[in-house]
C-alpha cells in the first residue's frame, strides 16, 4: 500500500498536466478491468464508449479514453504500474474507475469472515486510489460492484454490502449493479456474453446508469450530497389538479429507473409518477390506500406520520416493483422508458420531502436502506429534500447533476418551517 501511495504522488505532475493546462476539452478516462475495458461488446466498445457515442455527452468539451485492463483488480493496479504505465499518459482530468469484487477474489473464501476480508482489502486499496487521484486535482468517480453469473447467495449480499460503502464515500459513483442484475446477483438472460461479463445491449444498460451531467457537475463544483436530516417539509397546493405539478423531461435515454420520496398529508389523487409512450404511470392515493396499477398497500393516514414510497423500475427485469416503507408492496411486469418524470400530481394538496430521481433501478436492500435515511448517491438525478423556501420557476438539485424540475406555475409550493 506504502509503494502504491508512493508511486502515486511521485507521479503527481504528470497526473495535474491536464487541470493545469486551459484546454478546450476535458479528458475523461475509463480505468478498471476488463468490463470496464468493453469486453464481449462488439468492438470493445463497453458503458464508457456507448456514453460518449449516444449523444448523452459533449464530446467537444469531453475526451474519451479507455486504459483499462482485463483481469486487473486493487492489487494488479499497483503490482503492474498501471497508473503510471497506463492512466497517466492519458493526462486525465477526470477518471471513471471500474474494478470488480470478482477479480478481487470474492468468489474465493468459504466463509463471511474470508469475504469480509476481500470486501475491506478492496475498501481500503480502492478508496485510497481515488483519494490520492483526487489530491491531485484529477476527480475520480467510481463505478459500483456488478454482477456476475456464477454469484450464490452470500457473494451477492457481499456485493451489495460493498455498494453500501461506496455510497457513503464522497465522490460520485454509478449504480451500473441495478441495470442488468437479475435480483440475485447474476446477469439479467439476454444481456450476458459470458458469466464474467455483459454483451453489446448489456453494456448499453449500464452506460444509462451514468447521469449524462455528471462531468459537468463535477467540473461546476457540484459536491457529492448528502442527506438533510432538518425535519421542514413543503406542502404543494394544486387546486387545478395540473397532473404534473413538478416535472422532469427526459432529454438521454433512461431505461432502468427509481423514483422515492416522502408523504405525509394528502388528497386523493395522484402524488407522483412517469410518462412512457405517451402515458401516464402514475401512483395514486385513494382512501387509505396507496396504489400503483394492480398494487395496493394501506398506509397510517390517521397517524399524520411520513410515509416512505420508493417505485423502482428495472428495464432488463422488465419489472418494476413498488416499496413502501422498506417492504416491497409488489411488482408489475412492463418495460418502459420514462420521457417525463414528475412528482405531486392531481391530489389538491400534498405534504412532501425528499424526493429523489435515480437512472438505476434499486434492490430491495437499498430501497430499505432510503426508508431508514441511508443515503445513496449513486446515479442520482435528482435530489431535492424540500426543507427550504422555493423561488423561481425551478426546483434547485442538489445531486451532481444540473437536471432542474419544473414548477408548473398554476401550483403553489409552501414551505413548513420546522426546527432542527
Amino acid at each position: 500500500m506504502k509503494r502504491f501511495l508512493i508511486q502515486i504522488f511521485v507521479f503527481a505532475f504528470i497526473g495535474c498536466t491536464a487541470l493545469a493546462q486551459d484546454n478546450a476539452y476535458i479528458n475523461v478516462t475509463f480505468f478498471g478491468s476488463s468490463v470496464c475495458r468493453g469486453a464481449d461488446a462488439e468492438d470493445n466498445h463497453g458503458y464508457g464508449w456507448q456514453l460518449f457515442n449516444n449523444g448523452a455527452i459533449d464530446t467537444v468539451k469531453y475526451k474519451y479514453f479507455n486504459s483499462s485492463t482485463g483481469g486487473d483488480n486493487t492489487i494488479k493496479v499497483e503490482k503492474e504500474d498501471r497508473i503510471a504505465d497506463k492512466l497517466y499518459p492519458t493526462e486525465p482530468d477526470i477518471v471513471v474507475i471500474g474494478l470488480s469484487l470478482a477479480n478481487e477474489g470474492i468468489r474465493n473464501p468459504q466463509n463471511d469472515n474470508g469475504r469480509e476480508q476481500i470486501v475491506e482489502q478492496f475498501r481500503t486499496r480502492l478508496l485510497a486510489m481515488a483519494d490520492s487521484l483526487n489530491s491531485m486535482g484529477i476527480r475520480p468517480v467510481i463505478v459500483n460492484c456488478y454482477a456476475h453469473s456464477y454469484f450464490n447467495k452470500a457473494q451477492y449480499d457481499f456485493t451489495k454490502k460493498m455498494n453500501r460503502i461506496i455510497n457513503t464515500w464522497k465522490y460520485p459513483s454509478i449504480n451500473v449493479l441495478g441495470t442488468i442484475d437479475d435480483l440475485e446477483g447474476k446477469w439479467v438472460e439476454g444481456y450476458v456474453a459470458d458469466p464474467g461479463h455483459p454483451n453489446t445491449v448489456g453494456h448499453q444498460e449500464m452506460s444509462y446508469a451514468i447521469v449524462p451531467s455528471l462531468f459537468d457537475a463535477i467540473l461546476l463544483g457540484k459536491k457529492t450530497p448528502v442527506l438533510d436530516w432538518h425535519k421542514s417539509y413543503s406542502t404543494l397546493v394544486n387546486n387545478n389538479k395540473i397532473e404534473h405539478p413538478l416535472s422532469f423531461e427526459v432529454e438521454s435515454t433512461m431505461h432502468s429507473f427509481t423514483l422515492s420520496f416522502r408523504f405525509k398529508e394528502s388528497g386523493e389523487g395522484s402524488i407522483a409518477g412517469f410518462v412512457s409512450d405517451n402515458l401516464n404511470h402514475s401512483l395514486n392515493l385513494k382512501g387509505h390506500t396507496v396504489h400503483y396499477k394492480d398494487l395496493s398497500i394501506i398506509y397510517p393516514k390517521h397517524l399524520k406520520t411520513w410515509t416512505h414510497v420508493v417505485l423502482s423500475h428495472s428495464y432488463a427485469n422488465q419489472k418494476t416493483m413498488l416499496f413502501v416503507n422498506g417492504e416491497l408492496v409488489g411488482s408489475v411486469m412492463e418495460q418502459l422508458s420514462p420521457t417525463k418524470v414528475y412528482f405531486g400530481g392531481t391530489a389538491s394538496m400534498t405534504e412532501l420531502k425528499d424526493l429523489t430521481l435515480y437512472r438505476s433501478s434499486l434492490n430491495e436492500s437499498e430501497a430499505l436502506d432510503l426508508f431508514n435515511k441511508k443515503f445513496i448517491q449513486s446515479s442520482l438525478e435528482f435530489y431535492n429534500p424540500l426543507t427550504k423556501s422555493v423561488k423561481g420557476k425551478d426546483l434547485q438539485n442538489y445531486a451532481q447533476s444540473l437536471t432542474m424540475l419544473k414548477i408548473d406555475t398554476q401550483i403553489v409550493v409552501r414551505c413548513n418551517k420546522i426546527e432542527f
